[in-house]
């Protein structure tokens, strides 16, 4: 008989802690800082100021591509992150340029250089010198020109622009507080949540006993999906609401990764613990690759409309009743 823990606000202290009960190897941690605050999966490349985003421009708002680092003519520039330097070249309007390609699709970019120190094919190392700020190509003055990109696209989320407002001074070698999915030091790869069912073993089935007992219901964790652990998920399906199939698939992961959460009104701008219960949720639910950063940015906002539209709800972006509702039923 399963041992149901019927006191809701201690799942609220559970997941507080939650982080405990988890693996070292797997693809989530619950309830704890990522170590990308303490040591970043990407660093800051170069010191100087902030003269541009990828929202355009600082001065003129014009549209543009990266972040333009002001800085003297020699500035040294380091590797934002390990990796393979997949061009060191020069053309007409990047200058003297330098491409990295890391891990998981990322890719960085360095414009403007007076010098490289590094070739093409060469691997490189977070940190490593690469070459020094200057002014070739199409430049108005010396400056670095630093993108970063996942699978060809600029990213422009909000969440990543915070720590490089426009005209504040960066410094070479911080961490940028950025989810970087597959990076080392960085998110995990966040939408790996296989359907899982009876007969089932390895890590992915360790994590769901994990959430079931943090959600209240005494699960051995050994990775064996086995009668216990059906007895489990099927009682936690039925007091959600969900299907009671036993299968755990996107909905059913979906409810089990916010039901730590209190429900908590959010929108635009909003952060904090309760977003990344939102981001993993939507992660599982619509099979999606959202950053793990607990700030709800542009490419979260944009994973909650998909969300509320593909559930009949008003897409507007904002995280309340209707919406926790939907997600923690498994909808």
């Amino acid at each position: 008989m399963i041992a149901r823990n019927r006191e809701f606000a201690a799942r609220r202290a559970v997941s507080g802690v939650a982080a405990v009960g988890l693996a070292a190897g797997m693809a989530l941690t619950l309830g704890a800082p990522s170590a990308l605050a303490e040591e970043g999966a990407m660093i800051v490349p170069a010191s100087g100021k902030v003269t541009g985003t990828p929202n355009g421009y600082c001065t003129s708002g014009n549209s543009h591509d990266g972040f333009d680092i002001a800085a003297s003519v020699g500035t040294p520039v380091v590797a934002s992150a390990d990796g393979t330097v997949r061009q060191a070249d020069y053309a007409d309007s990047p200058g003297n340029r330098i491409v990295l390609d890391h891990a998981s699709g990322w890719e960085t970019r360095y414009l403007h250089l007076d010098s490289k120190a590094v070739s093409t094919g060469e691997s490189v190392t977070k940190g490593q010198v690469i070459g020094t700020v200057g002014n070739t190509g199409s430049s108005t003055g010396p400056h670095l020109h630093f993108q970063i990109e996942r699978n060809d696209s600029v990213i422009r989320d909000g969440s990543l622009l915070d720590d490089f407002t426009c005209h504040s001074t960066v410094s070479q070698g911080s961490a940028i507080g950025y989810s970087f999915p597959g990076l080392p030091g960085g998110g995990d790869v966040v939408n790996d949540f296989p359907k899982l069912r009876e007969g089932d073993r390895g890590e992915k089935v360790e994590l769901a006993q994990t959430l079931l007992t943090q959600a209240g219901y005494d699960t051995e964790v050994d990775g064996v999906f086995g009668e216990a652990t059906v007895a489990s998920l099927k009682a936690f399906q039925e007091e959600v609401g969900a299907e009671v199939d036993a299968v755990l698939g996107p909905k059913s992961w979906g409810a089990l990764l916010t039901a730590p959460a209190a429900g908590d009104k959010l929108r635009e701008g909003s952060s904090g613990e309760e977003v990344k219960y939102l981001q993993r949720g939507l992660n599982a639910t619509l099979r999606i690759d959202l950053g793990i950063d607990g700030k709800l940015g542009s490419a979260t906002l944009s994973a909650v409309k998909q969300y509320q539209e593909s559930r009949g709800l008003a897409a507007d972006g904002v995280v309340g009743p209707d919406t926790w509702s939907a997600l923690k039923s498994g909808a």
